[in-house]
Parts: structure tokens; sequence; C-alpha cells
């Protein structure tokens, strides 16, 4: 059927259109293909090294602790191997557990420091910074310590990183700060919650 004027008019301007713009329009279009095969690529790697990793850690978490040359080994190839994973900074609070209990405990620092500066959620990062306080308070580096302890933000650990508050306070031999640490944990700590009564006992010995 013929074209009246004014289709084709309109078809001319979609045929001169499409010789002026035509090369970019199919670039284009190669290139959001070639983007979105990418994008799907990069997705299939990122769950394809999640799997691997949660593999890897798995059989680290079912072995007996004191295996810990094994543990700190897988641990540490789980870290090189998949680090970009959430897996990595629990590996490398595992690793830290096993060298600390080798009497390791420049080793046990070093990786719960790498874990609080590059773990995947705040839940570990925070584990990470309890520990890593802990250590300090052992080593009488209190201000170092007390600075980890008020780095955690993580709602779920801040009855523990306050108990850890007032064991360094009253390390400090500031007693009646330490109380306020501990009356804060306190507040932190559900009803049942197995940390309570130890943080209660420390707050008793306080003269409460």
């Amino acid at each position: 059927m013929a074209l009246d004027l004014e289709e084709q008019e309109q078809v001319d301007e979609l045929k001169a259109l499409w010789k002026k713009y035509g090369n970019y329009i199919t670039r284009g279009v190669i290139a959001f293909f070639v983007l979105y095969g990418l994008y799907q690529g990069w997705g299939y790697y990122q769950t394809k090294q999640s799997l691997a990793a949660s593999e890897l850690y798995q059989s680290i978490v079912v072995l007996d602790e004191k295996n810990t040359k094994e543990i700190m080994q897988k641990s540490q190839n789980l870290i090189d191997d998949f680090g970009g994973t959430p897996y990595a900074g629990r590996a490398a609070i595992l690793f830290a557990k096993a060298s600390y209990l080798e009497g390791l405990k420049d080793k046990a620092k070093e990786k719960l420091e790498w874990a609080s500066s590059h773990a995947k959620g705040s839940a570990t990062e925070s584990i990470a910074l309890i520990q890593l306080g802990q250590i300090l308070v052992e080593e009488k580096k209190y201000e170092e310590a007390l600075k980890k302890a008020n780095n955690v933000d993580n709602e779920g650990y801040l009855g523990l990183s306050n108990d850890l508050k007032g064991d360094i306070l009253n390390a400090m031999g500031k007693k009646e700060e330490a109380k306020k640490a501990y009356q804060e944990a306190l507040k932190r700590f559900g009803p049942k919650d197995p940390y309570a009564r130890f943080t209660q006992e420390k707050l008793e010995s306080l003269g409460v």
C-alpha cells in the first residue's frame, strides 16, 4: 500500500536519522549487552567465591580448637583466597584465637586488627575489637584497649564493650567510672544473657 505524503516524510526523516546516528546507536546497544554480560559474569563470580569461602569456613569451624596449626593454616588460606568475602573477617578471628592459644599474642593482635578494619559486617568488626581490647588489657595497655572498646558500634555487642570498659577503668583505678560502665553493660544485656551475671558480680565487688 502506497504511503501518503505525511507518512513518507516520517520514513524519510527516520532514514536520515539512522544514516546520521545509526552507528552510534548500534555501538550503544552492543556496549549495553557487553556491560550486562560483564555484570552477570561478575555476579556469578561473586556467588562462586562466596560459596567456596563458606565451605572452607565450615571446614575450619568443625575442627577441634586444640588443632591450632590446621586452624591457622586454613584460616590464612581463606583470608588470602577469599579476602573480599564476609568469611575472611571471621576466619581472621578464628586464626587469632588459635594463635593466642599457641601463645602467639602478636599474631593474634595482628589478625584482630585486620578483622576490625576489613570485616564486611559490623558484628565481626565488633567481636574483633572486643577481643583485641581484652588482649591489650592483659598487656596493661589500658588507653589502647579503651579506644578499641569505644569503637564498638554494633548494638548487639554494646553490652560486652561496656563490660570491657568497666574492666579497663577498674584496672586503671577509676572505680566510679568502672561502676557506670558495668551498669551500662547490664542495661544492654538481656535478662537471660549469661554474661550479665558476671558483670553483676564485678559491679558488686566495687561496693554497689
